[in-house]
Formats: C-alpha cells, sequence, structure tokens
C-alpha cells in the first residue's frame, strides 16, 4: 500500500549510524514531471487521466539517464543543465515520442471503457 505522503519520488532510506537519514533522489524524475505538466496539452493525446499521465512518465524515465542527488535541494543544480536549449529540447523530443506511444495503446480503464462502447454500437 502506498503511504497518503508518497511522491513521484523514488527513496532510498539509510540510517546512519547515530541515526541520521539519508535519501537518494531521481532528480530527473521531477525535471520530466515538470516538462509533463507544462507541455502535456501540447502532445494530443487521447487521454490524459493520472494513469496515462504516470504511465507516461515511468516510459520516459526509462529513456533517459537518471541524476541521482541526496537532498531535494539539489534538484535545482541538475536543472540547470538543461538552461541549454538542446539539450532540454532532446528532453522534450523524448517526451513527445512516449506521448504518442502511450496515446497509440493507452491502458487506462477509461480509455477501455471507451473501446468497449465503441464494440457495442
Amino acid at each position: 500500500m502506498i503511504p497518503a505522503n508518497f511522491s513521484y519520488y523514488n527513496y532510498i532510506k539509510v540510517i546512519g549510524l547515530v541515526g541520521e537519514t539519508y535519501m537518494v533522489v531521481n532528480a530527473m524524475e521531477k525535471i520530466m514531471k515538470d516538462l509533463l505538466d507544462e507541455y502535456l496539452d501540447r502532445f494530443q493525446m487521447r487521454c490524459t487521466c493520472e494513469k496515462c499521465k504516470t504511465d507516461l512518465l515511468a516510459l520516459v524515465l526509462n529513456k533517459v539517464p537518471p541524476y541521482y542527488v541526496t537532498d531535494q535541494n539539489k534538484i535545482p543544480y541538475i536543472k540547470a543543465k538543461f538552461a541549454d536549449k538542446q539539450e532540454l529540447t532532446s528532453l522534450i523530443v523524448k517526451l513527445a515520442e512516449c506521448a504518442k506511444i502511450i496515446s497509440e495503446r493507452p491502458l487506462c480503464e477509461t480509455m477501455k471503457q471507451k473501446q468497449k462502447e465503441v464494440e457495442y454500437d
């Protein structure tokens, strides 16, 4: 069961000798999530439910290299790498390619229901 306060970050917690907690965060999750939120309406996906957006995010994260940090406050340093237009454009292109894949074959219940309705008509 997923805790109510769970976010899209993957956490690996390590308890230190004196009880300190450390975490490892893939900064690309936050970066790609922000890009997805910004560009979603431009991708013209058939479905933009949470399941489809999550599938899209998972697919694109498998196509980009991870950038791990040990503190969420360090994510802007990784994000600064993508201030270069060419780097940012390559991420947006990967996101668009994955959006096309998810849009062509959505796995959500909403689209499955719509397909059933079309079959019965």
